[in-house]
């Protein structure tokens, strides 16, 4: 009998332990992550990268709520339609662009890469279809609007004469974002607006082919410009300087003019795409 109470006895205090370890408590759950899925009504918006590049333009994307989407990568300009579903998923389309390569990132692609997206209150993620992060964007506020670096104008006649040359380069820039210039041999048209960075971006131009004997036409390979009071520093798709051009005169009408000290910054209010001249 001794025996037997002993195993009961013993048998007891197993249930009891397995009964106590049943009802410890459980390990405390990890915190939950700290975003939400991202939606039609955050979306919306033009959205850039923390870092800064050497590229024409700063790398960005813009949501319309109307479904349309633009961006670049700092030097591919693309646009597509964009749709989102309450759970964050995300459906993109995009349309054919142009294979430069320059310093940015890839933002575009990335999008079109994209499964969903994720909100924290600040930062946009883009989520690829297997759960990687391909990019992180926060909304551009309006302390961050590209103004014009180095000077107070970009309306106006900019010139240059080729050393040893009596060919005058000349670039006027209208205040309606339209450009009109000759690289010393062609006449041309194009467009310009200030990129991110606060430098000028050029559009694509519109230019006779013409050639003209000793004649280096390097003014109609501009990408983007540099302002430096009144000089401007003519860069190339690549971010090299192809050369100078000086500030000579304001345009009938406008309010700013370097020489004179004003300090009005014109802005471009349209940005028409220039019409090939056969």
């Amino acid at each position: 009998m001794p025996t037997i109470r002993m195993i009961a006895v013993a048998a007891a205090g197993i249930v009891a332990l397995a009964l106590a370890g049943c009802s410890s408590a459980a390990p405390p759950a990890p915190d939950a992550p700290q975003y939400t899925p991202a939606s039609t009504s955050t979306l919306p918006g033009t959205w850039i990268v923390a870092d800064t590049y050497s590229s024409p333009d700063q790398p960005f994307l813009a949501f319309e709520r109307d479904g349309t989407w633009t961006g670049s990568d700092g030097c591919n300009d693309a646009a597509g339609t964009w749709s989102m579903d309450t759970a964050g998923v995300l459906t993109t389309t995009s349309g054919p662009q142009t294979q430069i390569y320059c310093d940015g990132t890839h933002l575009p692609l990335f999008l079109i890469d994209s499964a969903s997206a994720r909100f924290d209150g600040t930062d946009l993620t883009l989520v690829g279809h297997d759960g990687d992060e391909l990019a992180k964007v926060h909304k551009r506020v309006m302390t961050e609007k590209a103004v014009a670096r180095g000077t107070s104008v970009v309306v106006g006649l900019w010139t240059n004469v080729e050393p040893g040359r009596d060919r005058l380069l000349r670039l006027t820039m209208n205040d309606d974002g339209t450009v009109e210039g000759n690289d010393g041999c062609n006449n041309f048209t194009t467009t310009w607006r200030f990129a991110e960075d606060g430098s000028v971006s050029f559009g694509k131009l519109a230019i006779l082919g013409r050639s003209c004997e000793g004649v280096v036409t390097w003014l109609n390979l501009a990408s983007s410009a540099v302002l430096d009071g009144t000089t401007m520093v003519i860069r190339s798709m690549y971010g090299a300087q192809l050369g100078t051009l000086t500030y000579l005169q304001a345009l009938p009408g406008s309010t700013a003019d370097p020489l004179g000290g004003a300090t009005a910054t014109p802005v471009p209010t349209a940005a028409p795409t220039p019409t090939t001249t056969p």
